[in-house]
């Protein structure tokens, strides 16, 4: 019986993990921001440690980008 609790111990412990990290990793990207025309106004970039940042201004059209990568 302990068996059993041991390795249902472990299994929970190792999803919660799976599930934690999955949830952070999802959450690294770029917003990018466009105004009525289309054209890009602003963006926010989130996750990604040095390359955090903002600029511009936020609006209700926006697309997010996962992942990190340089802006070119």
């Amino acid at each position: 019986m302990r068996r059993i609790r041991i390795f249902a111990l472990a299994a929970v412990v190792g999803l919660m993990s799976a599930t934690s990290f999955s949830a952070t990793a999802s959450w690294q990207g770029t917003w990018l921001y466009y105004d009525d025309e289309g054209a890009l106004v602003g963006s926010w970039t989130a996750g990604c440690r040095e390359l955090d940042g903002r600029w511009g201004v936020e609006t209700q059209n926006k697309v997010f980008i996962q992942g990190c990568r340089a802006s070119s």
